[in-house]
């Protein structure tokens, strides 16, 4: 008896432990969001004003090869086209920070999709948690909704293409009550973006929408290559 009694006590400090460890890792992960979150926005903030005044010096550059002369006038128009080039460059090199704009409270969000996820699963296999979207600065400061630290902050995926809070083996959602608002808010019948069904019985998925998937993936998560 005292033998078995050694034994529970083990297990129940080995629980105790392991919760323990669990709740310490919880905390080191959203302390660990909350400064990346804190980097991550004095990194956009300093890369905006880089832009504004590259903008003004490229444009200067450009028109004085070309002219030798200038006026304010085109040192302006020749700006807005520069800027508009470098910020295409900035936005696909993975450095800015995506957010959902514009952004709504989630748990007062009044225009949720009404579909009956449960009888498409078998079919769809929930392949609507495959596309990539940007999460709201609620979700983040929430610490609840994971994102990807390589591309922030946009919903994280595992290598499966899957989103993470995914349950692999009964297709739900496992922060279904915390889910950000692109998830409720999808309707998956009428989607301009995403055209999920080929036929109005939903019987089939749409042939091209994986490819679709894949493509805005890679582009969504993938690190942008510079020359």
């Amino acid at each position: 008896m005292k033998s078995n009694l050694s034994i529970l006590k083990i297990l129940d400090n080995a629980s105790d432990d392991s919760e323990k460890n669990l709740e310490d890792s919880t905390q080191l992960y959203n302390r660990l969001a909350q400064g990346l979150i804190y980097s991550h926005t004095r990194i956009n903030d300093n890369t905006k004003r880089s832009l504004e005044a590259s903008s003004f010096a490229y444009a200067l550059i450009e028109i004085l090869a070309e002219k030798g002369i200038i006026t304010i006038e085109e040192l302006y128009d020749r700006k807005k086209g520069v800027a508009e080039r470098l910020i295409e460059r900035f936005t696909g090199s993975g450095l800015g920070l995506l957010f959902q704009n514009p952004e709504f409270d989630k748990y007062s969000f009044e225009q949720e999709a009404d579909v009956d996820c449960q009888s498409c699963l078998d079919t769809c296999k929930a392949v609507c948690c495959k596309f990539p979207f940007a999460l709201s600065r609620q979700d983040v400061d929430e610490g609840i909704i994971r994102w990807e630290f390589k591309k922030p902050y946009l919903i994280a995926h595992d290598s499966d293409g899957y989103c993470v809070h995914l349950d692999r083996e009964t297709y739900h959602c496992s922060v279904h009550d915390h889910r950000p608002v692109p998830c409720r808010g999808f309707d998956c019948k009428n989607n301009d973006r995403w055209n999920v069904w080929h036929d109005d019985n939903q019987s089939h998925i749409n042939p091209k929408l994986h490819d679709q998937i894949s493509q805005a993936n890679k582009a969504a998560y993938s690190p942008a290559i510079t020359e």
